[in-house]
């Protein structure tokens, strides 16, 4: 019985195995699962134990596939079939129609499953979608307290408007903090702005923003920034998103006991975001607001946060995070680093 067991626990293996696609890189790694797509130079590869993969199809030195997939050439001709590679007869599309022939890999466009839309189609499936409804809004907020000993409240919140197209995105944005503790104020700032992102190319973009800043207890009373230049997309996935900034500005601020500042300054920014499961988003973004004047007088905006679905839809979730700013040469009896944690909950409409 023992050995019998064991006999069916190699053969079902086997079976696993034979059933699951092969990606041959260029180094010799071997990569086993389900080929999903290939489209813009990256060929998508779903594990079991990681997922899906994204591997640049300069790195694929072949490619086998158990089922047949569609096969989209530069010069726009498709043909349907399995993939077949060996040493001995490179890359073959086993196809019925125009029937087996070579196949060179940098003169695949796209390449998808069957019974799925095209890489390209489905993309502007997406696009359409967000056409049809570009405005969305977004509010969040939080609340503690405690009583006894101390009184303390303390209070966050945030909203934001949205305008999303094919080749733009606008963001009109306004948040508030604020605590009493004991009777007296212990924290007290308002900030808004607008950002504005318009596409290029699917890679790059320009931007441009203005933000408003009061902080009272940073002796602020309003701090001005406006920039504008350039951006790039890393990675521009619908479950990931990677991009990075830079571009100059103009800062003014102005204090409480009635001085001034004015500065010509640089902006440099990256933000991630990514669907690390269905349940769990992931985002980062980092600003470094460094001033011409002087390299040593800078500021350095972070924020990192989940956010988790509450119930089976996607209008309300839980916002757990923190965020940082930091302030080279902040005003005297003003600490340098400002960090707060936060837990909010979040609607979203549109």
């Amino acid at each position: 019985m023992l050995r019998a067991c064991v006999v069916s626990v190699v053969v079902l293996l086997s079976c696993t195995v034979a059933m699951a696609d092969e990606v041959i890189l260029t180094d010799g790694t071997r990569l086993i699962g389900q080929v999903q797509k290939l489209y813009e130079g990256k060929l998508t590869l779903k594990t079991e134990l990681v997922g899906e993969l994204a591997v640049d199809v300069a790195k694929v030195q072949g490619i086998s596939t158990e089922t047949p997939v569609t096969v989209q050439m530069k010069t726009g001709e498709r043909a349907i079939g399995a993939l077949e590679y060996t040493s001995q007869t490179g890359q073959r599309i086993l196809a019925e129609v125009p029937g087996t022939m070579a196949l060179k890999l940098g003169d695949v466009t796209a390449m998808w499953l069957p019974g799925q839309v095209s890489p390209e189609v489905a993309e502007l499936q997406t696009r359409l979608a967000k056409a049809e409804s570009p405005w969305s809004l977004r509010l969040e907020g939080g609340v503690d307290g405690q009583t006894g000993n101390s009184e303390r409240v303390a209070l966050n919140g945030r909203a934001e408007v949205r305008r999303t197209t094919e080749r733009e995105r606008l963001l009109l944005y306004g948040q508030v903090r604020f605590a009493h503790e004991n009777h007296e104020d212990t924290v007290r700032e308002v900030l808004g702005g607008v950002n504005l992102e318009a596409d290029i190319n699917r890679r790059w973009f320009g931007f441009a923003k203005l933000e408003l800043e009061y902080d009272k207890f940073e002796n602020l009373d309003m701090r001005t920034t406006a920039s504008a230049g350039l951006g790039y997309f890393a990675i521009r996935e619908p479950d990931q998103e990677l991009k990075f900034r830079g571009g100059v500005g103009y800062q003014h601020e102005s204090f409480r006991d009635g001085t001034s500042d004015d500065q010509a300054i640089a902006e440099l920014g990256m933000d991630y975001r990514k669907e690390l499961a269905p349940w769990l988003l992931f985002k980062h973004a980092t600003t470094y607001y460094p001033t011409f004047d002087d390299i040593g007088d800078y500021r350095i905006l972070m924020e990192n946060a989940g956010e988790i679905p509450l119930g089976t839809g996607k209008k309300w979730k839980l916002k757990l995070g923190v965020r940082n700013h930091y302030n080279s040469e902040p005003q005297t009896g003003v600490e340098r680093l400002d960090t707060y944690y936060f837990a909010n909950i979040v609607c979203e409409f549109g």
